[in-house]
């Protein structure tokens, strides 16, 4: 079992995998401050922390249900 304590670097293949989110489209919220940022591990390697790509997938999976119920008392 993984250690929780340290931080797991995935390729953005990876990411898009768990976000659905294509490189172009994955790029463009980085630029918006909207999707967190890689780490530089080489000098044209970059990687995602695992944790933070899957709460920013909660966090769209939380605002679409407050949306949703919103929509639903109206």
């Amino acid at each position: 079992m993984a250690d929780p304590t340290i931080p797991i670097l995935i390729p953005r293949s990876r990411v898009s995998e768990i976000t659905g989110l294509q490189r172009s489209a994955l790029y463009e919220r980085i630029a918006r401050d909207e999707f967190p940022k890689p780490v530089t591990i080489g000098s044209a390697a970059v990687r995602w922390i695992e944790a933070e790509v899957v709460a920013w997938v909660q966090q769209q999976i939380n605002t679409s249900r407050r949306h949703a119920a919103r929509g639903k008392k109206q």
